[in-house]
């Protein structure tokens, strides 16, 4: 491959859209699970509220990406 035909290609690599929709769902079961456990924790446990909230911040973001990925994936069909 080229230098030239390196720079044509998209940076977006393809993805199946089964494996979005796994990753999806994988996610949003997380983000359930994130926001109980947050919800269950004692007040005193400031560490692990911290923690929680942090991945549960992450997997909200990686939702977003991956819908948007799905989002572009529908339009360009």
């Amino acid at each position: 491959m080229t230098f030239t035909d390196k720079r044509k290609r998209s940076r977006t690599p393809d993805i199946e859209p089964d494996l979005l929709d796994q990753g999806i769902c994988q996610l949003n079961m997380e983000i359930e699970i994130l926001s109980a456990w947050l919800h269950n924790l004692d007040a005193n446990d400031i560490e692990q509220r911290v923690s929680y909230k942090d991945m549960l911040q992450s997997r909200k973001e990686m939702l977003q990406s991956l819908q948007q990925q799905k989002s572009d994936l529908s339009a360009r069909k």
